[in-house]
């Protein structure tokens, strides 16, 4: 075979076509050796470098003339497209270069889909364009013509002058063979803003319209100071998809500012201790996304051939308080089941369902044993029982019917000196695996069902970091009824029902650990959901420490979704995403969900959701029988209208948790917190949403007087998913 050495041009280098089609001949390269002559067989790679292009074939072999052909459909964007040719061991290149042109009209865009000349405005402006299949402004541009040439006139430009007043007429748009109209009605001293659209809606105090047009939706107040929200809901089903809103008002007034008069006054309440570290956790399940699955068949073989052997035993084996064990503590992904961290332990204390060991380096001024034994009396008979009863029991894979409590400084060191947030402790998957023998060993597997806890260390001997023992204890309940919920969900997923092949999707299994939070409190102070519980709590000192053991961080979270319900939502835009805004929103709408289709029965409704063979969206359909779609978007709009307004439709309270009163008295965070849009007469609102986000447009009407309001995307109308409702609120 010759050598190649010349690579030259044999189609044209460059050409003009119309954006999205195939160029005639394709591109055609002649590949040469030192001597000029042709060679046969040589590789040649074309590769599309710039434009948004495809080529077929990448590789092409040169025929007996030395010539080799690829086909190139040049991009949808009007502009610069390039092809590169290339052929290994040759230091030349071909470029070719096409300049993609608009194709024929397909569509004429108009803004804004309805024009309004109010008493006091005698032009407004159509803005129209071209465009063609892919979204390229083309040719011909569009031409103007006025129904009624009586009413209004019309420049080349679409601007329409008003000939005289109190009707409506429409405007032809024409382009190519294409037409469309825009409705133009000019208004008269008196008239409503609304004639010609539809008839004006006059709302109840609390009342809430759904599915109402963006074409421009009519009210009438008849009393002063009426407010109301415009809510834009963006149900997409493609997570992580935005969407470009304006929102159009005309004839609306100055907004006041809210009455407060709904929201209970309350003593403020200090603000907790400790912040978790939920990057850290974030990083932990992360590591486990990433190492588990592969693992899970051979786990599935040891566990079964396990269970075998413990049966026919029908042995336990329970340490006795004094027995000291080595645990490794490595909580990193390149740590998973190698590079242990070894940490010796002492069993400090044996309960019906806990193993306490305590870490014989922990600082000194620790728990005594009769102090970890109470905090193990406390797993026993209140986050077990709680844990269990709503998610179900977890593995034991160690054979002894019980949880290990691992209280070390490990966990503490993990907080660096003067962190604004802490790392409380932790459930690892890692310690569900086989520690060693086939299949599948993990060397570094405790092969224990376990938590890793904070401990005291009242002299800041790890890392300058104090930590108290009352401060330790009340955050370990609530840290080990938020990991209890990974435990078991983990666990029953891998071995105790041992279906599918991947663990639960990150957003939702952290939605449900703060659910197993919330129950840890409704558990220890004897209430129930479905309270509507305010801000009255914080003056009972027994309620106020629940309150910051198990809720107040459900609360922070839930705040940060409130600061950008636009932009974020309870389903997350990846399966991995779990950051603060969407754990506050899926702990929110999980808790929605089952106060208003669980029918009283919250624990079965926790219990498919963690004893299911699908993930994510797939889970929560399967679950509420439905696609949640319809749940979600009543939800997005009691977010706004929850305790904000009486006589509410219960599809749009959260019965559970009065949560305006409860921020509004907390000295935790800013009051409430939800983010609004104030519209102003007469000027446009943009704004972008994510699917499942939802947005709050705020505005009143002078008292006997109409308020219109019209919302497109991107100046076209609305698009289905798109779902939009009106609340009234004063």
């Amino acid at each position: 075979m010759r050598t190649p050495a010349a690579v030259s041009a044999v189609s044209d280098l460059t050409r003009n076509a119309q954006v999205g089609t195939t160029l005639l001949g394709g591109a055609t390269v002649s590949v040469t050796d030192a001597r000029g002559r042709p060679v046969q067989g040589a590789s040649v790679a074309f590769a599309v470098t710039a434009g948004n292009g495809v080529v077929s074939p990448r590789v092409a072999t040169t025929d007996a003339n030395g010539q080799a052909t690829s086909n190139w459909t040049i991009g949808t964007v009007v502009g610069a497209n390039e092809l590169t040719a290339l052929v290994s061991g040759v230091s030349s290149t071909v470029v070719f270069e096409a300049t993609g042109t608009p194709g024929p009209v397909t569509t004429i865009s108009i803004t804004p889909p309805s024009l309004r000349l109010l008493s006091t405005v005698d032009s407004l402006r159509i803005n129209a364009r071209s465009i063609d299949v892919f979204g390229n402004a083309t040719t011909p541009g569009p031409s103007f013509v006025a129904r009624d040439p009586t009413l209004v006139s019309i420049d080349p430009n679409g601007t329409v002058h008003a000939l005289r007043r109190g009707a409506s007429t429409y405007v032809l748009v024409a382009a190519g063979q294409l037409t469309d109209s825009v409705l133009v009605t000019v208004l008269a001293p008196g008239q409503s803003v609304c004639t010609g659209g539809g008839a004006p809606t006059e709302l109840a105090v609390g009342q809430v319209l759904t599915g109402i047009s963006g074409d421009g939706f009519c009210v009438h107040a008849s009393s002063t100071d009426a407010e109301y929200a415009l809510v834009p809901y963006f149900d997409s089903p493609v997570p992580g998809t935005t969407i470009q809103v304006e929102a159009r008002p005309i004839g609306i007034g100055e907004l006041p500012l809210a009455s407060t008069a709904l929201f209970s006054a309350a003593p403020r309440v200090a603000a907790p201790a400790f912040t978790p570290d939920y990057a850290f956790e974030s990083r932990l399940r992360d590591a486990e996304q990433a190492q588990m699955p592969a693992r899970l068949s051979a786990a599935r073989t040891w566990y079964g051939a396990n269970r075998t052997i413990a049966r026919s035993l029908s042995t336990t084996t329970v340490p006795a308080i004094g027995d000291l064990v080595t645990l490794n503590v490595n909580a990193t992904i390149t740590g998973f089941c190698a590079n242990p961290d070894y940490r010796v332990g002492r069993v400090a204390a044996v309960t019906d369902r806990a193993i306490v060991i305590a870490d014989t380096a922990n600082p000194p001024g620790g728990f005594t044993d009769a102090e970890y034994q109470s905090i193990g009396v406390t797993f026993d008979t209140l986050v077990d029982p709680t844990d269990r009863a709503a998610f179900g029991s977890p593995s034991d894979i160690d054979n002894n019917g019980h949880v290990v409590m691992f209280f070390t400084r490990a966990v503490n060191e993990l907080t660096s000196s003067g962190a604004s947030s802490v790392v409380l402790g932790f459930f690892y998957q890692r310690d569900l695996l086989p520690k060693v023998g086939p299949p599948g060993p993990c060397a570094g597997s405790n092969q224990a069902e376990m938590f890793y806890l904070m401990v005291p260390d009242t002299g800041g001997v790890v890392n300058s970091n104090k930590r108290s023992k009352t401060q330790v204890v009340s955050f370990t309940n609530g840290t080990v009824a938020h990991e209890y919920q990974h435990l078991i969900n983990a666990s029953r997923r891998m071995y105790v029902n041992a279906v599918g092949q991947t663990f639960e999707e990150k957003w939702l299994d952290e939605g449900l650990a703060h659910i197993a939070e919330e129950l840890n409190y409704y558990a220890a102070t004897g209430s129930s959901p479905r309270q509507n519980i305010d801000a009255s709590l914080f003056t009972n000192p027994t309620l106020v420490a629940a309150y910051n053991t198990f809720v107040v961080n459900n609360t922070r979270r839930y705040q940060t979704y409130l600061a950008t319900t636009e932009t974020q939502g309870p389903i997350s835009s990846t399966p991995n995403d779990d950051d603060l805004p969407t754990r506050g929103a899926v702990w929110s709408f999980l808790r929605y969900a089952a106060d208003h289709v669980a029918a009283g029965n919250d624990n079965a409704f926790w219990f498919a959701l963690v004893n299911s063979s699908t993930t994510g969206v797939a889970n929560l359909t399967h679950v509420l029988g439905v696609a949640p779609d319809s749940l979600m978007r009543d939800w997005a709009i009691s977010v706004f209208l929850d305790d904000n307004a009486p006589n509410v439709d219960p599809r749009f309270q959260q019965p559970s948790w009065n949560m305006r009163s409860i921020t509004t008295n907390n000295s935790t965070s800013v009051p409430f917190g939800l983010f609004t849009r104030i519209l102003h007469d007469g000027s446009t609102t943009s704004f972008q949403m994510v699917s499942n986000g939802v947005a709050f447009l705020r505005f009143t009407v002078p008292a006997g007087q109409d308020g219109l309001v019209a919302l497109t995307s991107g100046g076209a109308p609305l698009p289905s998913t798109v779902q939009l409702a009106i609340v009234r609120v004063h």
